[in-house]
Parts: C-alpha cells; structure tokens; sequence
C-alpha cells in the first residue's frame, strides 16, 4: 500500500514539475516572438511612423519580460512550497511509522522469555532498524538528487531563454535603427519597408530555432525522473530484502511460523 501511494505521488510531481518548467520556457517563445513582427504602412509619415511603432514595441517586450519573471519567480516559489510540504508529511509518516514500529517490537520483547528469545528479538529490532535507516538514507538521498537536478535545469534553461530574448531584442533593435537610417538617408518608403519586414523575420526565424534547441533539454528532467524513480525503486527493493531476511532469523531462533 504504501509503495502505491510512493507511486501515486510520484507520478503526480512528475507532471508537475515538467510542466512548470516546459510552461516556464514556453511562454516567451509564444508571445515575445510575435511583438517584433509589425511594419508600419507605406503612406504619409511613414519614417515617423517607425519611431513611433519601435518605441511601442519596446514598451511592450518591456512589459512582457516583467511578466514573464515575476511568473517564473511564482512558479519557482511553488515548486519549493511542495517540496517543503513533501519534506513535512514525510517526516510526519516517518514519525508514525516509527511509534508503530516500536510497539510492534515491544510485543515481541513481551513474548521472549528466554535469553535465546531474548537476543534474537533484539538482533531483529537491530536489522529492522538498520534496513529503515538504509533505506530512508537512499530515498533522501535520491530526492535531493532530484531537486538539485530541477534546480540546475531550469536555472541553465532560463539563462538559455534570457541569452535568446536578448539576441532577439538586439535584432529587432538593429532592424528598425537601420530603418530610422535609411529614412534619413532619402531610401524609398517601400524598400525600407520590404527590408524592415526582412529583418524582422530573420529576428523571429532565429529566435525560433533557439527556442527549439532549448526545449530539447526538457529530456533532461525526463532523465532527473528516471533516475530518481530507479533509486527509490532499489531501496525498496533492498529494504524488502532485509526484511525478509530479518523476519526470517527471528522466526528461526523462535521456532515459529509468524512473528
């Protein structure tokens, strides 16, 4: 029962994590992307139309960066938040575990009443107590791990995002400070335009493709996952092992079918 419920939670922080972190990086990439794209209209003021619409658009990839880190700080604190209650209610089942576990023994001391009895209950208490140590040490053990992994992932895949966006704003800068610069050097509105709109593409091509290159490394939290899963899996295993062994030296020493 309890490995179900290990299981069940599991599965449940799966999902979460990868989708804080995938929705942490997507949402520049859907939005930021899409600022940058619009050209004035070829007509009267067309040049003081650029400054104004460059001007607007810095404004608002401004306060959509804003957005986008006080989301990501959000999303951050809630990660930490259910670690901290996963921490609590693991201490409190240990906790329970251990007053059951110290009646279960008690019963046991009660019932032996020779020297041999006697000695096998307390090698028995001693391996449980050892198999539960190895075991809470491997799972913690595997836990910090993870959230080390999460932590470290979504830190390198931030920088990788501020790294695209600030490229992408230098681009889009570049594009209509060249527009500004032909304007006042007499071009064509209708060719300032036409490379305008062809800057602001190559800008958006490229800032796609870096967006894609960093949502490849969501396969590394798949990895975090795998492997902290395998890690629990092993030392349930091996606590289940001991346990076995354990139960099957008292029940040897005291000439019995049940303990």
């Amino acid at each position: 029962m309890a490995n179900h419920i290990m299981k069940m939670k599991y599965n449940a922080f799966k999902v979460f994590v990868s989708a804080a972190v995938i929705l942490n990086l997507a949402m520049p990439a859907m939005t930021l992307a899409k600022i940058g794209t619009t050209t004035p209209n070829i007509g009267a003021n067309f040049c003081a139309k650029i400054t104004e619409l460059y001007s607007k658009i810095g404004q608002r990839m401004d306060n959509l960066s804003a957005k986008i880190e006080e989301k990501v700080s959000q999303r951050k604190e809630t990660i930490e938040n259910r670690w901290q209650k996963r921490d609590e209610r693991r201490t409190e089942n240990r906790t329970k575990w251990d007053t059951n576990r110290a009646e279960h023994v008690a019963k046991l001391e009660a019932r032996a009443n020779t020297d041999t009895q006697k000695q096998a209950v307390a090698q028995f208490k001693e391996a449980v107590n050892a198999a539960i140590s190895a075991r809470r040490a491997a799972i913690d053990s595997a836990i910090e791990a993870f959230r080390k992994g999460v932590e470290s992932t979504i830190t390198s895949r931030k920088t990788k995002v501020d790294e695209a966006e600030s490229t992408y704003r230098n681009a889009v800068k570049t594009a209509y400070q060249k527009a500004q610069a032909d304007c006042a050097s007499g071009v064509k509105p209708a060719q300032i335009r036409t490379a305008l709109k062809t800057d602001l593409k190559s800008a958006r091509e490229k800032f796609n493709s870096d967006r894609e290159t960093i949502e490849k490394m969501k396969d590394s939290i798949e990895t975090l996952i795998a492997s902290r899963k395998q890690a629990i899996e092993k030392a349930i295993q091996d606590f289940k092992d001991a346990m076995e062994k354990a139960k099957a030296n008292l029940k040897a020493a005291l000439g019995e079918n049940e303990t």
